[in-house]
């Protein structure tokens, strides 16, 4: 079990996801797991992010679009984590 779950909503984010996922990724504390919510992305946001799955850290929940709300609650239901934080898919850590 991770100690935190960031739960990162991503609806058509290709252009900014790879950055935010570069930058959770390069954390100094290494004990959290990442859920990306697709949340009916129409673009390649699925795509871009498939690299960072290879890091067991990640992890995709895919869905119909429900919006900003939604997709942190998929998050949050998904979480392993003891502590569920948020960055959203333009944020850098």
């Amino acid at each position: 079990m991770p100690k935190a779950t960031i739960v990162v909503p991503a609806f058509n984010a290709c252009a900014t996801i790879v950055e935010t996922l570069e930058s959770l990724q390069a954390q100094s504390f290494q004990d959290f797991e990442v859920i990306v919510v697709n949340d009916g992305s129409t673009d390649a946001t699925l795509s871009v992010i498939g690299p960072f799955l290879r890091d067991k850290r990640f992890r995709v929940v895919d869905q119909p679009n429900r919006g900003l709300a939604g997709a942190r609650n998929s998050g949050i239901a998904n979480a392993k984590g003891e502590y569920v934080g948020f960055c959203d898919s333009d944020d850098l850590w």
